[in-house]
């Protein structure tokens, strides 16, 4: 028998034995292991790619990666797939488990009084924060919680909770959101959670909860009443193993990890400190507080150090796409987050000229009035147009603002608007400053002309620039030497003045070329000095 079907016997009798067991749910059992090895059966390259994510995040923590700390943002999913009002869960209850992750993986959880000595030193946490999602996947604003009702009663290890066709909810993109299913659950499973595999993990990433282990307020098990099952599953989600190494009671497994000390098997209930096994004796014994052990909620109360390590290897590697996620967060207040909410003008709309003033909505959702932001507007490959607000803008307030015009030629057109700077310092959460909207411009508008020509009752170094623009669009002027070189650049407002003399008085002579341009429209003009 080869090693995976050993593993795989001996994980199925396990599983066996804790189904019949007359105390139903009495003991945590989480199905990451059997999904994993279910996984491998089913998907002829799991397996391949799975130990492929374990050679780069060994070679991520190897490189020194790790000793650059940085900040990482989860946008987070629940699915709640109900079939009887219980399982409904509420939004308090999934709130609360948001609260109970970002404390767990930070180290903020009340009780790391409760980590034994000899085990404080090696405690470890992430600079990382969970949050619902604001923004779903087609870019509409969301509270992050999709609800879902069931014909199921229960669901077994696998992934029909992952597809409305089976009964449950379809998973949003696994390379942009935490997915999470909170349902009910048979088999004394309390949960199980997908291992890394690559950055396009596929429809079925995620995490899998019972309903009655999820968060710490609600109807919940007594055991499993502090939202650590969801903290377990989510560190198999980052890469994380159980901290006895899946061996059946044996001291020849591992976990991969190099500060949590060798054991037997899973540790279940609330044992008192030191509690040694035969693969650890005095005086520290085993970690069963440890948050990838089977100890009650109450119980757990760490990560170490390598363990948030290798999550961080994880979040760098098969997870790094949600860095780049387009869904924002819920509940995080920043003090300078400007956003262009929307293009207001023109968004699918058919214009009556190529010219026309573009409308953004800016809206502020920071903590701190916006005095000061630059809006930048472009169309398709364009040069972009830079408008600066200047005004009051208080926190959660919007404001429609008209930006100078802006010309393009006839067809359809995307428009893309975003802004930077708010009160000339950096904003803090960039997912939300872009805004896109399209347009078309009829093909009977009259293109713009431009010509350049000279006063005859002038001199040879004054000439005068003729604009005939029916849209009165803003004129890009520069001028070259002979060499090739700019001397002079400026937007002109031809609204404003269609004529004007562009005074050469000052140049030496010689050779000099006027080039202005609206939009696609160029023309070039010579002009020779004399003196």
């Amino acid at each position: 028998m080869d090693c995976f079907a050993a593993l795989r016997a001996l994980l199925i009798l396990g599983w066996l034995l804790l189904v019949v067991s007359p105390n139903g749910y009495a003991q945590r059992y989480c199905g990451t292991e059997l999904y994993h090895q279910m996984l491998i059966r089913n998907d002829s390259n799991w397996l391949q790619r799975w130990q492929q994510s374990e050679l780069e995040a060994q070679q991520w923590i190897h490189s020194g990666a790790a000793n650059a700390r940085n900040t990482y943002i989860i946008p987070v999913v629940v699915h709640v797939i109900w079939k009887t009002t219980s399982q409904n869960i509420s939004d308090e209850q999934i709130a609360s488990q948001i609260e109970v992750l970002n404390e767990d993986f930070n180290r903020l959880n009340a009780d790391t009084a409760n980590t034994p000595v000899p085990w404080k030193s090696v405690a470890g946490k992430i600079n990382i924060q969970f949050c619902l999602a604001r923004y779903d996947p087609n870019g509409n604003e969301t509270n992050g919680i999709v609800r879902v009702q069931t014909s199921v009663t229960a669901f077994g290890m696998g992934d029909s909770m992952k597809f409305s066709s089976k009964g449950g909810s379809d998973a949003w993109p696994t390379n942009r959101y935490l997915n999470i299913w909170v349902c009910n659950l048979g088999s004394n499973l309390l949960g199980y959670a997908t291992m890394p595999s690559g950055q396009n993990p596929g429809p079925t990433d995620g995490v899998v909860i019972w309903y009655r282990a999820f968060g710490r307020v609600g109807n919940l098990s007594s055991k499993y009443n502090k939202g650590r099952t969801t903290t377990h599953e989510v560190g198999h989600w980052l890469g994380l193993r159980h901290i006895w190494g899946d061996d059946n009671g044996g001291c020849g497994g591992s976990d991969g990890i190099a500060d949590t000390p060798n054991q037997a098997n899973a540790t279940y209930n609330c044992p008192a400190f030191p509690l040694t096994d035969a693969c650890s004796g005095l005086p520290n014994g085993i970690m069963y507080m440890n948050y990838m052990d089977y100890t009650d909620d109450v119980c757990m109360n760490l990560f170490t150090r390598n363990q948030c390590t290798r999550m961080e290897a994880a979040l760098n590697n098969d997870r790094l796409p949600l860095q780049s996620s387009p869904a924002g967060c819920q509940g995080i207040n920043y003090d300078l987050d400007a956003s262009i909410s929307s293009i207001v003008y023109p968004d699918a709309d058919t214009l009556p000229a190529q010219g026309f003033y573009p409308k953004l909505q800016l809206t502020n959702k920071g903590r701190l009035t916006i005095n000061h932001v630059k809006l930048h507007f472009q169309v398709d490959g364009q040069p972009p147009l830079t408008y600066e607000y200047h005004g009051a803008l208080p926190s959660l307030a919007s404001t429609v603002l008209t930006l100078p015009m802006y010309f393009t030629g006839e067809g359809g057109h995307v428009a893309t608007a975003w802004c930077t700077e708010p009160n000339e310092g950096m904003d803090e959460f960039l997912f939300n400053d872009t805004a896109t909207a399209t347009f078309l411009v009829r093909s009977e508008v009259p293109k713009n002309t431009l010509t350049i020509s000279f006063d005859p009752n002038g001199t040879n170094h004054q000439p005068w620039v003729t604009i005939q623009n029916p849209s009165a669009a803003l004129l890009h002027l520069r001028v070259y030497n002979a060499l090739g070189q700019l001397i002079a650049s400026a937007p002109w407002p031809v609204a404003e003045q269609p004529q004007f003399q562009l005074d050469l008085s000052l140049q030496p002579p010689g050779l000099y070329i006027i080039q202005g341009q609206i939009g696609y429209d160029q023309v070039t003009g010579k002009i020779m000095i004399i003196r």
